[in-house]
């Protein structure tokens, strides 16, 4: 990588200037940063890239999950810091599906210690449209 995060704390003195010179240790860990394409070249947003890392047990390989992360708009990765000589191995998983947005609302608590001075009437009542489930009322789109 070359550089470090270093953190310091300073406060000035009114009408003080300070020069700062701050050395910072050799880093030695690794970053992974790529960018995943589609079959056109485009770069791809909200994939996910999963992070494994190669182990050996006796005389078998196996994979252990480290992290994830999604791409950026960009289709923009980033794992690190790694330690360095170790084995990797990258998943990605692009999913081009309809996203729906689903409202969860707790339905009003009956507990008499908790009080319903905040529930309103369509909470004792289901609407049209709505799903009451354990507790919860959803909202869908038909």
């Amino acid at each position: 990588m070359g550089y470090k995060l270093i953190k310091f704390c300073v406060t000035p003195e009114e009408n003080e200037q300070i020069d700062a010179i701050i050395e910072v240790p050799v880093e030695k860990r690794s970053v992974i940063h790529g960018v995943v394409m589609d079959e056109c070249n485009k770069p791809v947003e909200d994939a996910v890239v999963k992070l494994l890392m190669v182990k050996c047990r006796g005389k078998h390989t196996y994979l252990e999950p480290i992290t994830h992360a999604f791409t950026d708009d960009c289709g923009q990765f980033l794992f690190g810091p790694l330690c360095p000589h170790v084995e990797y191995v990258i998943k990605v998983w692009i999913n081009h599906v309809n996203i729906r947005e689903l409202i969860i609302k707790p339905d009003c608590n009956d507990d008499p210690c908790m009080g319903d001075e905040n529930c309103d009437d369509h909470c004792r009542k289901p609407n049209k449209g709505k799903k009451y489930e354990q507790g919860f009322q959803v909202d869908f789109d038909e």
